[in-house]
């Protein structure tokens, strides 16, 4: 078990199970008994506890993620560092990552895919913005919820951009499948390698795989660095080409050509879901620049983007400002600057006066202008706006919080539209770049989803599905189409959609159309199963469109496996007949059996009669005062499994002696015992070996028999005392065969 569940850190944090195995840190559930909630809590390992690098990152870690709040991260609660244990409190996330649901999708649709991708950038933005690099972006680190939201986190190498000067050890550190060429290569990085790990992870959304992969890290983070990825359109046709410029744009291979930051490629993005015929230009190599709005990309031949200041380190200096010059260097052109600026002096005196005359006269008619219209205004009063606002970004908020925040600021222009990413009443569209500056009073032209369109599902059962699927198209519906068999509509012909038609649906929604295969065949051929498990026997038996009956039956070994079957393999049966398979229990139960011994005549007083196995006395049954005669009989009780023999003996209760006196050979799964011999008063009784019938205590059980063998006379064995547990065997005082005593019986009997 693993030591650490159990504990109870700062006496509030219990942990309660281990939920994820990293290489420097384990992840644990926990119960934060003072807020009464779970948590996660990320645990250093204790082999790491000793090497001051591992824990540099390990607390680089935790200030990292502590100066990060936004819904699309991770919350961290606590933290705590000691001598004996190092550990991150944070938000318990409760759903499947990223990587989870690609690989239960295959391929995501284009507007699924972006819903993510926005997502994750607006929490990178955020964490660029306090100068953190993730340097780890790959769908393991996304959590995904199940109302489609996601969360980034494992912060666990990033570091603040504008202290360290290069990544960890000058060594590339993150998933090979993600990382940026520049990561792979050891060289400095910043806010755009994570800029192209989620154009990686959008080209793996869209097209069903990897850009680059390979049998070993080495060779996918050469072909990071080196090789051209295939471009998506080529794996998907159905994919838009603006989205394709998006991708190639993000996963560009120098970093200065790039997205400079999430927002931009958010931009992007938001532009291409307004109009997906856009051109962005990108795959012509040419990087547009946006205009005043920020929103429309306009081509731009021999445009280059300058970097963010973020891209370098603070401690880069581009001059020294105590660096000194030679005045003397530089006299003749002093002479030559006093000369012309004499001369612009003396040529510019009267444009200047006249400039400053001009300049007077509209001051002044502003001034008239404002009286005029303060004087002319309705109720007296003027809102002349003579600050200025940055505008915030409007894209996602409710538009009534917006009025009661903004109407005093701006003049808000609001366009209601229908739009199928974003809910009613939510803005998704704005006219001016989000941290412009503008004056108070500016029209912002705003527009606010009026949620999505809906319409009839036509009824198209009946129709042929090609007809089916152009009607449905027609109505602005996405079509699935499906096949299944029908007994009474024939091949091609639609049997339904789902949802039904008459139902109102989202336009653009996926309707499945399910289309007659014709007839199934009523007959089915019975498979073979034993000795498969129940599950796969269930599983195939299922898949032939048979039902199962299950039932358990006591079998030494191949617990939970099929020993039997009924109706046996290769037989044909309608479809849905059931099939009964018989499953090992693994043991079979110990069977009760009554045996009857033949006693010899004459034994009197108290006795008792012994059964012996293997040496080890397993049952004892008492007479006292008895006497038997002739055909006398006694009936034993004895359990057990499979075969066995059993020795009967005949014990003195006043001397304390006993002789053997039968051996009985028991087979228990044919319930028969069969009788070796036995001795007499006389010394010993000659008894032709024979199967007795013996009763089973079972009440589902029928007794057996076996004919009797040929008449054999048995051999005279020499008597002996059975074994007693506790002290040494004892010659009994019955006479021997070589030495009767006259017929008589021994005393003691």
């Amino acid at each position: 078990m693993d030591s650490n569940i159990g504990k109870k850190l700062d006496g509030r944090y219990e942990i309660t199970e281990l939920i994820g195995v990293g290489g420097m840190a384990d992840v644990y559930k926990a119960q934060d008994v003072m807020e009464n909630r779970p948590v996660a809590v990320k645990i250093l390992k204790p082999e790491f506890s000793g090497d001051e690098e591992f824990l540099r990152r390990f607390r680089n870690e935790s200030k990292a993620i502590a100066v990060l709040s936004h819904p699309n991260i991770v919350k961290i609660y606590d933290v705590g560092f000691t001598d004996e244990i190092q550990f991150i409190v944070m938000e318990y996330i409760d759903g499947i990552t990223l990587k989870e649901f690609i690989e239960q999708q295959g391929v995501l649709k284009w507007k699924d895919a972006l819903h993510f991708i926005t997502q994750i950038l607006r929490a990178l933005q955020h964490a660029h913005d306090k100068g953190i690099v993730h340097r780890d972006i790959k769908p393991q680190n996304i959590m995904l919820f199940t109302d489609g939201s996601i969360k980034v986190m494992d912060f666990g190498i990033a570091r603040f951009s504008r202290i360290d000067g290069k990544t960890l050890s000058d060594k590339a550190i993150g998933s090979v499948h993600y990382i940026s060429p520049e990561q792979a290569q050891g060289e400095m990085t910043d806010e755009r390698s994570d800029i192209y790990s989620v154009g990686v992870m959008l080209y793996e959304m869209l097209t069903g795989r990897k850009p680059f992969d390979g049998d070993t890290a080495v060779n996918v983070a050469l072909k990071h660095m080196q090789e051209t990825a295939v471009p998506p359109r080529e794996i998907m046709p159905a994919i838009p080409e603006a989205l394709e410029e998006i991708v190639i744009h993000a996963m560009e291979k120098q970093p200065a050509q790039r997205y400079q930051s999430a927002a931009e490629m958010i931009r992007d993005i938001d532009t291409f879901k307004l109009n997906q015929s856009v051109v962005f230009g990108y795959k012509n190599g040419v990087s547009p620049v946006s205009d005043n709005g920020g929103f429309y990309p306009v081509n731009n031949n021999n445009v280059t983007r300058k970097p963010p200041i973020d891209e370098y380190d603070d401690e880069d200096e581009y001059y020294d400002d105590d660096e000194e010059y030679d005045d003397e260097d530089y006299d003749d052109e002093d002479d030559d600057d006093d000369y012309e600026e004499d001369t612009k002096k003396r040529s510019y005196v009267v444009p200047i006066l006249l400039a400053v005359t001009v300049a007077v006269v509209i001051v002044a008619a502003c001034i008239i202008g404002w009286t005029v219209i303060n004087a002319f205004s309705k109720d007296g009063t003027t809102s002349i706006h003579t600050s200025t606002v940055m505008l915030p970004n409007f894209v996602g908020e409710n538009i009534v919080r917006v009025q009661q925040d903004w109407d005093d600021k701006l003049q808000l222009d609001l366009v209601n539209e229908y739009n199928t990413e974003y809910e009613e009443g939510i803005i998704f569209w704005q006219s001016q770049a989000v941290g412009k500056s503008v004056k108070e009073g500016t029209t912002i032209t705003l527009k606010v989803s009026k949620g999505q369109r809906t319409a009839i599902i036509p009824d198209v059962s009946g129709s042929e599905a090609a007809v089916a699927e152009s009607g449905l198209n027609a109505a602005n519906f996405n079509v699935v189409l499906r096949s299944m068999w029908d007994d009474n509509i024939p091949e091609g012909i639609v049997i339904g959609t789902e949802p039904a038609a008459g139902t109102e649906f989202i336009e653009g929604g996926n309707v499945t159309i399910y289309v007659s295969k014709g007839p199934l065949n009523n007959n089915v051929k019975v498979p073979n199963v034993v000795g498969l498990t129940q599950e796969k026997a269930m599983t195939i038996l299922k898949e032939n469109k048979l039902t199962v009956s299950v039932k358990e039956m006591p079998h030494d070994g191949d617990k939970g496996k099929v020993i039997d079957q009924t109706p046996e393999a290769d037989k044909w049966l309608e479809k849905d007949s059931e099939v009964t398979i018989f499953v090992s229990t693994g043991e079979t139960p110990d069977v009760s059996l009554t045996i009857k011994v033949p006693m010899p005549e004459g034994l009197h007083g108290a006795y008792s009669i012994e059964i012996y196995k293997n040496g080890n006395v397993i049952g004892t049954q008492s007479i006292s005062n008895a006497e038997t005669v002739a055909g006398a009989e006694v009936y034993i009780d004895i359990k057990g499994k499979k075969t066995e023999t059993l020795t009967i003996s005949i014990r003195n209760e006043e001397t304390g002696k006993s002789v053997n006196y039968a051996v009985f050979n028991v087979d228990y799964d044919k319930k028969s015992a069969e009788l070796n011999g036995s001795l007499n008063k006389d010394g010993l009784l000659a008894i032709t070996p024979t199967t007795t019938a013996a009763s089973t205590t079972e009440s589902d059980t029928q007794s057996t028999s076996q004919s009797s063998e040929e008449p054999q006379q048995t051999e005279t064995p020499q008597v002996t005392e059975a074994p007693q547990p506790s002290e040494e065997p004892q010659q009994s005082d019955v006479p021997s065969a070589e030495t009767p005593d006259n017929g008589a019986a021994p005393a003691a009997y």
